[in-house]
């Protein structure tokens, strides 16, 4: 059962994992390090009890897919979706003010270029040459 890969989704990381890679891949999907993780899994196990926890453990481990290796085109791709995942309404917020301002600086080339002051320009380089 292979599923579209997705930079959003949870995945489990084996290379990086002691047992199956679930503690990794938690750690990379929430951006944090992986010791904590695997001391709260410790700590949820003991006072939860450890034979809930271990079958858990073990579940998650076989319906989570690895991650693939080639999830990501770039570091900087690699960054933008843990930034996503991580702060997913100041990543929301930040595209609508980058757009905002793409928006503004083409209204501002649009008037230049349909400007008499372009045209005036345009025309005394042609004189130029």
């Amino acid at each position: 059962m292979t599923t579209k890969k997705s930079p959003t989704r949870l995945y489990r990381i084996p290379e990086q994992g002691k047992c199956m890679g679930v503690c990794a891949g938690i750690a990379d999907y929430f951006d944090i390090r992986l010791g904590v993780v695997r001391v709260l899994m410790i700590l949820g196990a003991l006072f939860t009890g450890i034979w809930p926890f271990v079958i858990g453990y073990f579940i998650v481990g076989f319906i989570l897919e690895p991650k693939p290796r080639d999830l990501y085109d770039n570091p900087e791709e690699e960054q933008f979706w843990r930034e996503t995942r991580a702060e997913p309404d100041m990543t929301a917020s930040e595209l609508r003010r980058r757009f905002r301002d793409i928006q503004r600086r083409t209204t501002e080339l649009e008037s230049f270029l349909t400007s008499r002051r372009f045209k005036l320009e345009r025309e005394l380089e042609n004189l130029k040459d």
